[in-house]
């Protein structure tokens, strides 16, 4: 099995429960929790990283005892219970249109539905003034032994502050003071340096997929990179491949992360594959995939319309075109687990003859 994202909708109030959820890796937005080895951004994948703080033992670096100890001289602070009144979402949109890089779509009550009356969620939010105008405010998820930031949003006037940084500073404070074990940041990626900020707040750990454990952020290596490692083997099978004149295209496969399908259909659960024509045959292509967690490539006979599909031209909105595959890929024979690719070529040219035979029965 890959390592696939998942999501859990949560239907009842549980501190322990999103203790758990967590540590698994899983982040929340609205009312569930969610969490995905791969992030397009960009129209680039990345290794999504999840992060957490230990916080037993934890001291702020040089850097950020000072931006706490000058920022307290300038701003204040308190934490309240969740309220979006009309300052907040002013702020929001200031910050949407001015500050944040990329699409931030959706309202803040739609990123924060499950919070309200701890519905599903307790959540706090620390709100930060430059004497009566409000210039930052984060928002915290309250577990029994664990708090999560979910946002921080800020004005752009004040940028220099470095606010999305200090609320998380003073997120780090107020768990401590809540006397929690962990506070989680959210994640890093492994191909983008946006995300890169959240480990000035602290010695960060990652969890580690292939054995669902946390260690420290400094023992990450190649293997934990899911995304590259399994790039990797697809182009190196791309370029075998072509000793043997057989041509093959790498393609991005963003529609798994989208957890939308019918449960009951047999479909691609892989993020990567090549695709390679079958001759005679226009929707029907041979499928080759890379599992990271088992290192073995697997040969699947696969049906997609490709881009004549409605749903193609749904998911243009999301992604670019070049590099993805965009339309829903139904598997229709599974092949054996091949450890190398050393037989790979063979097995291609016997099962394209045996479709192309087939093709000819046909006609």
């Amino acid at each position: 099995m890959c390592v696939a994202g998942n999501t859990v909708k949560l239907k009842s109030f549980s501190k322990v429960r999103i203790d758990e959820l967590l540590s698994e890796g899983y982040f929340r937005s609205g009312k569930s929790m969610f969490h995905c080895p791969v992030t397009f951004l960009d129209g680039t994948a990345n290794t999504t990283i999840r992060t957490r703080l230990n916080l037993e033992g934890h001291s702020y670096r040089k850097s950020s005892r000072k931006l706490l100890a000058n920022n307290k001289q300038v701003f204040t602070s308190n934490f309240i219970p969740l309220d979006l009144d009309e300052e907040v979402l002013a702020l929001y949109e200031i910050y949407k249109e001015e500050c944040f890089k990329g699409d931030l779509s959706g309202s803040l009550e739609d990123w924060l539905i499950g919070s309200f009356d701890k519905e599903i969620f307790e959540t706090k939010m620390c709100k930060i003034y430059n004497e009566d105008q409000l210039v930052a405010v984060s928002f915290l998820d309250i577990g029994s032994k664990a708090v999560a930031s979910i946002m921080g949003i800020y004005h752009p006037d004040f940028k220099k502050y470095s606010l999305g940084i200090y609320s998380m500073l003073l997120e780090v404070e107020y768990a401590k003071s809540l006397k929690m074990d962990f506070y989680y940041p959210g994640y890093i990626l492994s191909q983008s340096p946006r995300f890169e900020y959240k480990k000035k707040v602290g010695n960060l750990e990652f969890l580690r997929f292939t054995e669902n454990k946390w260690y420290p952020l400094d023992q990450l290596t190649y293997e934990d990179h899911l995304v590259e490692k399994t790039i990797d083997q697809l182009e190196g099978l791309q370029h075998y491949l072509k000793n043997f004149m057989i041509q093959s295209d790498l393609y991005t496969y963003p529609l798994f992360s989208w957890n939308s399908y019918p449960l009951n259909a047999d479909l691609l659960e892989h993020y990567f594959f090549l695709k390679i024509g079958i001759p005679g045959y226009t929707t029907l292509f041979i499928a080759i995939t890379f599992n990271a967690l088992d290192g073995c490539f697997q040969l699947n006979i696969a049906n997609s319309i490709g881009r004549t599909s409605p749903t193609w031209q749904e998911f243009l909105n999301y992604y670019p075109e070049p590099g993805n595959w965009l339309d829903t890929i139904l598997i229709q024979q599974k092949g054996k687990k091949l450890k190398t690719s050393t037989s790979i070529p063979l097995i291609l040219m016997n099962l394209m003859s045996k479709v192309g035979k087939s093709f000819a029965e046909e006609e």
